[in-house]
């Protein structure tokens, strides 16, 4: 079955559901906000304004119980948590593949044709076997939803999930 940006979200456990909206909540601008805030009304047949007034604990908590939220929104919530939580994992993987970076934020001038399949699989599976299994599963399965030239690692993500 292929990976999509809902799937990732519904196969997070709670707890990091719950870290990603903290971050997403704590973080993120006006616009983003009131996006996620409006479908969290609808969602929850709640009015917008009650749902904007509502302390961050609970926007936090509904957040990341709803399990079927927009393909953008769930792909914006899952870059923020990995920027800051797991950019250690980025570093590894993008160290791995000899991609030019600055804390995790590849520059601007890089080929991305440079990159062959094999080489971006190789480099998954070894961050697979990496000490953070959790992130390096998370982080892969991101980039799998980014599209080319990492669609390729959809093939050595585990299975079963």
């Amino acid at each position: 079955m292929p990976v999509s940006a809902n799937r990732v979200w519904r196969q997070l456990p709670n707890e990091i559901r719950v870290t990603v909206c903290q971050s997403f909540w704590a973080e993120s601008k006006g616009t983003e906000k009131q996006i996620l805030i409006a479908f969290i009304a609808k969602a929850k047949n709640l009015r917008e304004a009650f749902v904007r007034k509502s302390p961050i604990e609970r926007l936090v908590n509904w957040t990341a119980a709803t399990l079927s939220l927009p393909d953008p929104i769930v792909d914006d919530l899952l870059k923020k948590y990995l920027l800051h939580e797991q950019r250690a994992v980025i570093v590894s993987f993008l160290d791995l593949l000899n991609i030019p970076h600055s804390e995790g934020m590849i520059e601007e001038n890089f080929d991305y044709a440079t990159l062959t399949n094999e080489r971006v699989q190789v480099a998954a599976r070894n961050l697979l076997a990496s000490a953070d299994r959790t992130g390096s599963d998370l982080y892969l399965r991101y980039l799998v939803l980014q599209g080319e030239p990492w669609a390729g690692i959809e093939e050595v993500l585990p299975t079963g999930d």
